[in-house]
Parts: structure tokens; sequence; C-alpha cells
């Protein structure tokens, strides 16, 4: 009997280890299948996408009790060849386990509510292709056990990211978006590149499970260097200042768009390196994340207050909150940096569902023509207040758990860092309740449209509504009742109700409601009449963003451009022979430039072309159409090839 029970754990096992392939394998599928057949499946390929999460959705609960008893999960291959001394592949547990939740669920709930959303795009079935595809690249980048496969789905995500922001590419500003998306991570993912090959020369091994005997090892200077250069890739991919400027641009594609990649995927990536990194950071190179993460949350707060586009509040909350998610990971906190961005997931996705659904029933999207939806939206009005005040961190919704274990946090490492996150939780009460009151309530605004707003259909409240369960109740799995979240990452003692910062938290929610509906909404100007020249001043600035993106323009965009543009005027010069005023030198410089692009690039371009040309050219004879010849093909192939597998 126990050999009989131990032979059905070890199949059990078996199982549920083969079980980590079908987690990215099955939107990966889908997206093979789309991307070659989704016209001819036309409504169809929705829902493939949305059975492909499901699937992994299910693998990920399936995987659940084992991972839930500390266990890991891996299932490994040899690296380029099988003598190789490295290993890649997949592992899962409690930490990269919450992911992995995050994204499936999550994610099919935001491909339901796309079919209705996207219903009339004549791109629908790409739509979903790219979808599946930006779902398995986050998972495998979750899932890797290895720098270097995880490097891969970490490109692959930029390069969705990049897809699906261009989605609606006839629009310049979404074509541009896509384009600021793509370069701009690419700075971050420069800097994680050069911290992998640093890692890989210095320590001679990428893997996860290393790490804590490689930072035994290296010396500390190393170490900062190495994981400042991952901190670059997580700043990158998670919006953290200077490197943010991307993110509220990203608000031009599809608004499933966004709430998959604010909410579920992309912007998470970042701040899941940085915690399954963390044994290479050192308290220097925690400093650094401290203070991005601090600067990201407040700055974002205060430019969240002054928009007026609701998708673009919701980017700049999301902002807010990866510094908030940051500044924790730099306080050492990883299990409330991670409870947070769990909870996160849930009211995030559901406030940009909600604008969607706001978008979706009006073609609006300022707040200025929005107002009055209540009484029409009945249903998207309350699960937007729902998670408008989890954000806000009304007692008892999952907002509060997370981010009062942050702040509890904080209150035990450094008071100065609590008082500036208690003034960043004062804004994110005030921006997420004045857009909720601005859009839902007062008085109605004409739309300039034929028809009257409406209630979305099921098919997007129904995803929508089991959000707002999430939204509302999720956090109960970290509260001090239910310890089952920090218990999955390792923390086993139990903490208790923090009376003293929940008093805070809700003295945080009253101002900030006060501010949102007098400031926000009445329009009033709370400052003495001699503070008001600097309060519009500052207003202006956080309007404007503070202008980093003119600063981008003027001192990096526009000298980039000079350079290119004196280049081609050298190219000009070495083809019509003329000098234009570039000198000796220059005509010099041009006539070189084009011996080599003459030779070298045309040589190589033109060489390369040939190739192709010849190859074609004899499998033009192969490739004939006539079934009967490809019959005669596999035949000698078939006997070819058994007669040299013979000898």
């Amino acid at each position: 009997m126990d050999i009989f029970l131990l032979g059905h754990v070890a199949a059990w096992a078996l199982l549920t280890t083969q079980l980590l392939l079908l987690i990215p394998g099955l939107p990966l599928v889908a997206f093979a299948i789309l991307i070659t057949l989704g016209r001819r499946l036309g409504r169809r390929s929705a829902w493939l996408a949305v059975a492909a999460l499901l699937g992994s959705f299910l693998c990920t609960l399936y995987i659940a009790p084992f991972v839930f008893q500390g266990n890991q999960l891996e299932v490994t291959w040899a690296w380029l060849v099988p003598a190789s001394s490295w290993t890649i592949g997949f592992a899962v547990d409690g930490l990269n386990w919450i992911i992995l939740f995050v994204v499936t669920l999550i994610g099919t709930m935001i491909a339901i509510y796309s079919i209705g959303y996207m219903h009339d795009d004549p791109r629908f079935s790409r739509f979903f292709a790219y979808f599946s595809l930006f779902c398995a690249s986050m998972l495998t980048l979750v899932m890797a056990n290895h720098f270097v496969l995880l490097y891969v789905g970490w490109e692959l995500v930029g390069l969705c990211s990049y897809l699906l922001i261009s989605f609606w590419f006839e629009k310049p500003a979404a074509a541009e978006a896509g384009r600021k998306a793509f370069l701009t991570t690419r700075v971050g993912d420069t800097g994680l590149l050069l911290g992998i090959l640093l890692l890989a020369t210095t320590a001679g091994t990428l893997q996860f499970g290393d790490l804590r005997s490689v930072a035994e090892q290296l010396p500390a200077g190393l170490l900062t260097l190495i994981s400042v250069l991952v901190f670059i890739g997580a700043a990158g991919k998670s919006a953290q200042f200077p490197l943010h400027v991307w993110l509220p641009d990203a608000m031009e594609g599809p608004t499933p768009v966004s709430a998959l990649i604010h909410a579920a995927t992309m912007v998470a990536a970042g701040v899941y390196l940085v915690a399954r990194t963390l044994p290479l950071f050192t308290p220097e190179s925690l400093q650094i994340v401290l203070v991005i993460g601090l600067i990201t949350h407040l700055f974002a707060g205060t430019v969240a207050l002054t928009q007026t586009d609701i998708k673009r509040i919701l980017a700049y909350s999301t902002l807010s909150q990866l510094g908030l998610m940051m500044t924790a990971l730099g306080l050492g906190a990883v299990s409330a940096a991670m409870f947070h961005l769990f909870t996160h997931a849930f009211f995030k996705a559901l406030l940009f569902l909600g604008a969607g659904s706001v978008i979706h029933a009006t073609h609006e999207q300022e707040l200025s023509k929005l107002g009055g939806l209540r009484k029409h939206m009945p249903v998207t009005a309350t699960l937007f207040l729902i998670a408008s005040l989890s954000m806000g961190g009304l007692v008892f919704l999952s907002g509060f758990w997370s981010k009062d274990a942050i702040l509890i946090a904080a209150r035990h490492t450094s008071p100065t860092v609590l008082w500036l996150l208690l003034a960043g939780a004062v804004m994110t009460a005030a921006y997420s309740l004045r857009l909720y009151w601005r859009c839902f309530h007062g008085a109605a605004h004409a739309s300039g449209h034929e028809h009257a707003p409406h209630e979305s259909p099921l098919i997007m409240t129904g995803p929508m509504t089991l959000l707002g369960v999430g939204a509302a109740l999720i956090g109960l799995l970290g509260s001090p009742w239910n310890h089952e979240f920090f218990s999955l990452l390792g923390e086993h003692e139990a903490h208790g109700l923090d009376v003293p910062i929940l008093l805070l938290s809700t003295a945080v929610l009253v101002t900030g409601a006060l501010l949102a509906w007098v400031v926000g909404v009445q329009r009033r100007n709370l400052l003495p009449a001699g503070l008001r020249p600097l309060g519009h001043r500052l207003y202006g600035w956080a309007l404007n963003k503070y202008y980093v993106d003119e600063a981008y323009q003027r001192w990096l965009i526009a000298p980039l451009l000079g350079l290119m543009q004196a280049m081609a005027r050298v190219d000009q010069v070495a083809i019509d022979g003329t000098v234009n005023n570039v000198g000796r030198f220059g005509r010099w410089t041009g006539e070189t430039k084009a011996w080599i692009d003459r030779v070298f690039v045309d040589g190589l371009v033109n060489g390369v072309a040939l190739t192709v040309r010849g190859f074609g050219g004899v499998l033009r004879w192969v490739q004939t159409g006539i079934v009967q010849q490809y019959l005669l093909i596999v035949v000698v192939s078939v006997v070819v090839l058994s007669f040299i597998m013979r000898r």
C-alpha cells in the first residue's frame, strides 16, 4: 500500500511538473493558430484566446496545493546542446505563483471583456493573437528559472506592448505612442542586459536559485553595480522616474490593452524582477530603489490630481502605485510590495475596464464632457466606486490591507518615509474619488452624440463584476485573520491589526475625499491669497507633467536629430560632389562614407539578396504545386534516409 501511495504521489508530482509547460504554452499555441487562421475563425478567435488563458488559469490552480506547502516545481532542459553545463527551464514557487494567478485570472477577465469592447474592430482576430502572445510572454518571463529565459520573455513583452499600444496604427498618436514605449523601455532593457552579462562573467551562473550564494561571493561594489543595472531594466518596464514617459502615452491603445499592461502584465514585470533578484541588492542599491520609488509615487500622484482625461488619470495613478511598490522593495518589505501588486491588479484592472465602459457608452473620455452617468450606468458606477475606494484605502477593502502593510513596514524602518507615503495616500484618495464624482455624479454634459449613455453589455459588465469582488475581498488573504498570502512568501509569523496605522489610513482617506470634493469637484481654492500665485504655478507644472517630455525633446531628441541631419548632409556631399559649407574635411568624410557604403554595406545587402534569390531559384523547381511530384519527393526521401540510417 505504501508503494502504491508513493507511486501515486510521484505520478502526481510528474504530472504537476509537466503542467508547467502548459501555462505559457496554451496562449502561445493560441497565438500561432490565431495569427495564421484568425480571419477564417472570425468571432470564434476571441473564444480561443479566452479558452487558452482559462486553461492556463486552471493549471495554475492545479499546482497551488503543491506550492502552498512550500515546495517548488521545476522543469528544465539543457541550453543549446545536451552536454551544456547550463540548464534553463520553468520553476514555480510562492513568489511567482502569485503573478501567474494574477496574469491568468485577470487576463481571462480582460479577454472576455474585450469581446464586447472590440466587437466592431476590423482587426478583431489579430487583436486576440497579439493579446495571447502578450500573456504567453509574460508567463514565460515570470516562470523562468534563468536570466536568459527571463530576458527572452522580457523582450517579447516589449514587442507585444508595441504591437498592442500602436494597434490602431492608422492614428498618428497611437503609432507614435507605440514607438515611444518601445524605445523608452529599450533604454531600461540595455541596463538589464549589461547586468546579466556582468553577472555571467563574474559569477559564472545565471540561475535564480544561485543568487544567494553569488551574493556571498562577489564584492559589495560589484554587487551594487549589477543590482543597479538590473534595477534600470525594472525601472523601464515598471515606468519609474525618469523612464516613466512611455506609460501615459500608452493610453492611445485600446482600453483593454491599458488594463492588461497597467494591471496584470508589463508594469508588474519590473516589480517582480526586483523581488526575484533582491539577494543581489546591497544597502546602497536598495537606497536607490527607495528614492526612485518615492519620487515616482509623489511625482505621479501630483500629476494625476491635475489631469482631465480619465485614462491618463488612471495611467498616472498606476505610476504612483508602482512607485509605492518600489518604495516597499527599497525598504526590504518584499511581501508587502507583492501583496500590493496582487490587490492593485484587481482594482486597477476594474478601473480601466470601468473607464472603457464609459468610453464605450459615451465616446468621450474628457471629464469636462462627462457627468451624471450613474443613473444611466448603475452597474459600472457601483463597480467603479468599489475600485476607487479600494485604491483610496477604505477600511476592510483590498487596497486597505496591502497599503497598510507597506505603511507598517515604513513605520518600523523610516518615519520620514512613512510621512511621505501618507502624503501620497492623501493624493491617491483625492484623485480616485475626484475621478468617480466628476464622471458619475453632478450634472450631465452634452456629448454631441445622438444616443444617450447606456450600460455596457453583460459580456463587459460580467468580468467587471468578478473583478469588483476581487477588489473588495481578495485583500482578506493578507489580513490579520488570514495569513495565507504571507505564508506563501515564507512569512509564517502572523501580523496583528495595527490600530495606529488603521486610524492614520482612515484619516488619510477622509482628508483625500474632502480635498477631492472641495477642490476637485466644487473647484474651491483653499490657499490663502498670498500663496495662490505659487499654487497656480505648481498646478501648471503638474498639469504639464513637470515638462519632462519637453526636456527630453530639447536636450536629447533634438540634438540626436541634429546630428543625424548633419550626417545626412555629409552623405549628400558624397552623392552630388558639392561642398555646401562643410569644408574639405567634410567632403573627404563624405567620399569615404560613400566608398564604405558602396563596397561594404551595399555589397553585404546585395550579396544577401543574391543568395536568397539563388536558393529561391533552386526551390522553385521543387515547389511546383503538383501533388504527384510532392509525393514522389516524399517517397524518394524516405528511401534515401532509410538507406543512410541502415548504414
